[in-house]
């Protein structure tokens, strides 16, 4: 191998905050964009189950049960690894809520840590996320 094919090698790899999962279903461009690449095998995904959670109780608000368990299911279909709290994603997101006081929910510290974990670009709309500069950032515009 060539030194520079090593760099081929690299794939892209987004964790998925809630927000861009909402724009989904509202058919943003840029997130479809982005699964359309994971699902086509140019670049990997993950998110937390924590934010499928969310994606569940926010959709279940506006929307009802059943509109949020069918997005719930497609997410879930999509090809994205859903991550699991286990005890070392908890203490690094419990570290990142303690060390970050009032710029995280608990929610947006566990897919930080997810982000910081596999080493991705973390896709969100919270801004105060992305001020932290702890990973690489794709800012998206909210609903």
């Amino acid at each position: 191998m060539r030194n520079g094919d090593a760099k081929c090698l690299k794939t892209k790899h987004y964790t998925f905050d809630t927000g861009p999962l909402l724009l989904y279903f509202g058919e943003d461009q840029h997130v479809k964009k982005l699964l359309d690449e994971i699902r086509f095998g140019k670049a990997n995904g993950s998110t937390c189950e924590l934010n499928l959670f969310e994606l569940y109780y926010k959709t279940c608000e506006k929307l009802g049960r059943e509109t949020a368990r069918v997005r719930e299911l497609s997410i879930r279909r999509y090809g994205l690894s859903i991550v699991s709290p286990d005890e070392s994603l908890s203490r690094l997101a419990g570290e990142l809520k303690c060390k970050h006081r009032g710029k995280l929910s608990l929610v947006d510290a566990y897919v930080l840590a997810v982000a910081i974990v596999e080493r991705a670009t973390l896709v969100t709309c919270d801004s105060r996320v992305s001020e932290l500069n702890l990973v690489p950032i794709r800012l998206l515009e909210p609903l």
